[in-house]
């Protein structure tokens, strides 16, 4: 039996290989790689080879190659053959070449077919018109409320492109579909304006409110944390944590002031009441006097024993009266004393926990180590301790190493455990005396008082030696972290950003020459300050 004429392209490997596949099922030849070669190059006119092992393998390649690329299809079966040609596994091979042999076998093309296949390129032209327009009209459109004319030119766009059925229809929305662009690049660069003109007048408000507050103030904690956020870049991750921390902080405020007024209200009714008290026994004795006065004049102008007695009668009511009257007055002040006490202690209580709700927007909230107001607080008060005794002052800047690559290799989540997991191990391993506080991202300065400069590396380098002994596990898997150092001695007088800038560039220093390091910056310039 003839086998059919089928017109290929000789130059598509394709094309060949799946002329091949078909010739070897029509003449029933086992599909072997030498079989399969002598057919390919019988097809392209060129001369057989000789049937050898690397000819076969690089045949059955260059099919692999092109059955993946344009029969995504049959990629298990694909999978499979390439194993085998791998081992070189031929029985394997004949196997998996028979099944796609089968699946390739090309049917019978007619006319009829070809004309069916056209329309449903009109479909797709028609479905992409409609998919654009949809993008425009609930895409784009839902971004421009703010700017009516730019939606009521999205929502134009979208009705001509839906309705473009010509080549010039469609060329015609593509223009508009450009000066839309154009009026949204506008419109967003008037938006990045608006926003920094609000972030500006926002800071100044803050700013101008915060010279009005004590520095212990509680509000001030508030003021600082919004300050922060405001002046960095705007993320929404940024405020929402913002918004979440104000409103926890200013509701747990709230119910501690509500307990102060009261607090306050029954101290006030208490003194009220102390010193009405104390004028009725002022005046109480007042009139005791008076009686007394009377009684003495009365025995002075008598001789009569009687009247002597009747006024000492009297005077001894009197007397026990005054003394009754007195150990009610006194029973009450000491009440009232008591009542003043126990609302003073309330009120100090509640005092005290208005400065804990002031100092939680000292503190970043995923470490618990100090923030920017914290580590600015802790720098002060132990600067200027450190000027008034001449005492060492060493700071030093830490920085996590190939942070980036450990957030894209597990995940943003494992990156912030890995933060929260260094300051946790230095929190154990630093002493009391010092601090950690983070300056943003995976970088970290730790405030060591009373510290020379040898003795401070030692610490830090002892805390890098602490952090490699204590793995952090990402589920239940080791991961090492390392960190780069730089260590600064304070000069006296010198400021904390000079301090801190000297200890960073300690740090780049230590990143540069092979990270996991601690490099000790030189001593402050006589301008550093």
């Amino acid at each position: 039996m003839a086998e059919p004429t089928v017109k290929i392209n000789l130059s598509n490997p394709t094309e060949v290989a799946r002329e091949t596949l078909r010739r070897l099922a029509m003449r029933r030849i086992a599909p072997t790689p030498d079989n399969y070669q002598t057919l390919y190059d019988e097809i392209v006119g060129v001369p057989s080879a000789p049937a050898n092992k690397a000819t076969a393998e690089t045949a059955l390649a260059g099919l692999v190659s092109d059955l993946q690329e344009h029969h995504p299809a049959l990629s298990a079966q694909v999978a499979s053959l390439n194993k085998a040609i791998a081992k070189s596994d031929w029985r394997q091979c004949s196997w998996q070449l028979s099944e796609i042999a089968v699946q390739l076998k090309p049917q019978p093309v007619r006319p009829q077919a070809i004309e069916k296949t056209a329309p449903p390129q009109d479909d797709s032209l028609a479905q992409l018109r409609e998919l654009l327009a949809k993008t425009l009209e609930f895409g784009v459109a839902s971004q421009l409320t703010h700017n009516p004319r730019l939606v009521e030119q999205t929502q134009q766009l979208a009705v001509a492109v839906r309705e473009a059925g010509t080549a010039a229809a469609l060329l015609k929305a593509a223009t508009g579909l450009k000066n839309l662009w154009v009026g949204i690049e506008l419109q967003a660069s008037d938006a990045h304006n608006q926003q920094e003109t609000l972030k500006r007048i926002l800071l100044l408000l803050v700013e101008n409110i915060g010279e009005l507050l004590d520095d212990d103030t509680w509000l001030r904690g508030q003021l600082d944390l919004v300050q922060e956020v405001v002046a960095g870049p705007i993320r929404i991750q940024s405020l929402q944590e913002a918004e979440k921390r104000l409103k926890e902080v200013i509701y747990k405020q709230g119910m501690v002031k509500h307990g102060l007024r009261e607090a306050t209200a029954t101290l006030k009714a208490t003194m009220t009441t102390f010193v009405s008290r104390l004028s009725d026994v002022l005046a109480a004795n007042d009139e005791y006097q008076g009686k007394i006065s009377i009684h003495v004049e009365r025995i002075r102008g008598t001789e009569d024993v009687a009247e002597l007695n009747s006024i000492l009668e009297s005077l001894l009511d009197e007397t026990r009266s005054a003394q009754t009257d007195n150990r009610r007055a006194h029973d009450q002040l000491v009440h009232e004393r008591d009542s003043a006490l126990l609302a003073e202690s309330r009120i100090q209580e509640l005092e005290n926990q208005l400065a804990q709700m002031s100092a939680l927007v000292r503190e970043d909230p995923l470490t618990h180590s100090l923030n920017r107001r914290g580590l600015d607080d802790e720098f002060a008060r132990e600067a200027s301790r450190a000027d008034r005794y001449r005492a060492p002052f060493c700071i030093a800047v830490l920085d996590i190493d190939n942070f980036k690559m450990l957030n894209d290799k597990r995940g943003h989540k494992t990156g912030d455990e890995a933060l929260i997991h260094l300051v946790k191990i230095a929190k154990e391993e630093l002493r009391l005396t010092d601090h950690i506080a983070r300056l943003g991202g995976e970088e970290f300065l730790i405030i060591m008082p009373n510290t020379p400069l040898d003795e401070a590396a030692k610490i830090i380098t002892r805390l890098q030696r602490s952090l490699t002994k204590k793995y952090f596990l990402d589920n239940n898997e080791k991961v090492l972290i390392t960190f780069s150092a730089g260590v600064a001695e304070r000069a006296a007088g010198e400021s904390q950003e000079a301090s801190v800038g000297r200890a960073d560039s300690a740090m780049y220093e230590a990143k540069h020459s092979g990270k996991n390091r601690v490099c000790v910056a030189p001593a402050a310039t006589a301008e550093a300050g």
